[in-house]
């Protein structure tokens, strides 16, 4: 831009709105040349209808802006509903703890005097029965002489210790027989008795009759009595 124009557009500046006023010529001629420039009525139309849209959408983002503001209010109530509800099951999760650490510590009691009170019955029963046994042993003893004469004709059954432990033999014509005496016969006296007659054969170089004395033996115990070749002698405990 030279210095001239430059003098011409500050002078436009300072004359123009004078010129508007004053000079009907001047101002017709300068409308109609800025009306080429200006939109027509058509652009206009469709500038406000455009605006009208811009309008509406913006009326639209704000209702769904005030929609999304009470959605936030109702899920930060929910929240802080949760958040309240997380914090009494917390505190009842606590109390909860407190009573069942309780219970677990009542019932650990419970089970250490339960334990206690089977244990002292376990002796007292344990006492009771060996005592019990010691009984039923002597009388099996006392009957057991009539049994082995009644099964040998004649004997006496004698006590003698082998191996560390005592036994009783009988020892009639020339025959050593090993006698169990129990008031119940059970499977590992039969195998105890085998045991018995192969280190009594060693020692000896005798191979003894085995027999067993009991007041009472299953069926399974008969049956194997009688595979192992073993007598059974029922001695009648007097009642």
């Amino acid at each position: 831009m030279t210095q001239e124009e430059e003098k011409l557009i500050e002078l436009l500046k300072s004359k123009l709105p004078q010129l508007l006023r004053d000079d009907e010529e001047f101002r017709i001629i300068f409308l109609g040349t800025l009306v080429q420039y200006l939109p027509t009525r058509e652009e206009i139309k469709l500038i406000l209808e455009r605006m009208d849209r811009v309008e509406a959408e913006l009326l639209e983002l704000r209702k769904e802006q005030i929609a999304l503001r009470q959605d936030f209010k109702a899920i930060q109530k929910n929240i802080e509903a949760i958040l309240e509800r997380m914090e009494r099951i917390e505190n009842q999760q606590a109390v909860l703890i407190e009573h069942v650490d309780g219970l677990e510590r009542e019932t650990r009691a419970g089970f250490e005097r339960v334990d206690g009170r089977i244990d002292k019955l376990e002796r007292v029963v344990h006492t009771g029965f060996s005592r019990f046994g010691i009984i039923v042993e002597d009388v099996l003893r006392n009957a057991l002489q009539t049994a082995v004469e009644n099964w040998l004709g004649a004997g006496r059954v004698e006590p003698i210790t082998f191996g560390g432990r005592e036994i009783d033999v009988v020892i009639h014509d020339s025959q050593h027989i090993i006698l169990e005496i129990t008031s119940r016969a059970h499977l590992q006296d039969i195998d105890r008795l085998k045991a018995l007659a192969d280190d009594y054969e060693r020692q000896f170089n005798i191979r003894p009759r085995l027999a067993i004395a009991c007041a009472y033996a299953t069926p399974t115990v008969v049956r194997r009595l009688v595979e192992e070749n073993i007598e059974i002698i029922s001695a009648e405990v007097p009642g």
